[in-house]
């Protein structure tokens, strides 16, 4: 698959089939993540990958932090957001949420504890950085990330960006004995996609490329 076939077919996948992945497969996925650029090659990104019973025990615990918590899917944002992004979210939910109204679940609760059970992905990921690199390094380890994403779609596994499981990152530390000197930025969802889930038959858009890009001439 050429790189702007993979660009352009992936997307975020939130059911997968009951299928294991290799690790052969798992470890060239992250090598292709791996040669990602950075600066002044620091390489600041870390991996955790889990499957099997462990990935299980993670996702008992932050089931359970999320009964006790309850933390809702939102930006973030501490000021309310400009039109132009409350309407992308508007169209976004426009196609999401009747796809996953044909599960008969709620679409918070779906978004929710799919977050917290990495919408049953046979691999779970966690993407730390040591605590001692500034916030602009995030940056290098997004690079990364996107390579990941892109390298696994091209290997035919689906993959789903999740950020509402950071509100646990210190239940996913304990479970995972990831060291007090890393920062969890994000988790991944990795496997094979159920093409048949309502929960994949919808497609969000994108701006227009006057929308995201100025010209200086």
């Amino acid at each position: 698959m050429d790189l702007f076939t993979a660009i352009q077919e992936r997307k975020s996948v939130r059911a997968y089939l009951d299928k294991p992945v290799s690790r052969v497969l798992i470890e060239k996925v992250f090598t292709c993540a791996g040669s990602a650029p950075s600066a002044i090659n620091l390489q600041p990104w870390e991996f955790v990958a889990t499957h099997g019973e462990e990935k299980d025990r993670l996702v008992r615990r932050l089931k359970a932090a999320h009964r006790e918590r309850r933390v809702s899917c939102g930006p973030g944002t501490e000021s309310p957001l400009p039109q132009k992004y409350t309407e992308r979210g508007r169209r976004a939910l426009t196609v999401m949420e009747p796809a996953v109204g044909r599960l008969n679940i709620a679409f918070n609760r779906f978004i929710e504890e799919g977050s917290c059970s990495f919408y049953g992905a046979p691999v779970a990921v966690i993407v730390t950085i040591d605590r001692l690199f500034p916030a602009i390094r995030y940056l290098d380890v997004g690079l990364s990330v996107a390579y990941l994403m892109l390298a696994a779609h091209a290997e035919g596994l689906a993959t789903c960006p999740i950020g509402l499981i950071l509100e646990y990152a210190e239940d996913i530390s304990a479970t995972l004995n990831i060291s007090e000197d890393k920062r969890i930025l994000l988790g991944i969802s990795m496997g094979y996609e159920d093409p048949a889930s309502p929960a994949n038959q919808f497609h969000t858009d994108r701006e227009e490329l006057a929308e995201i890009l100025t010209w200086y001439e």
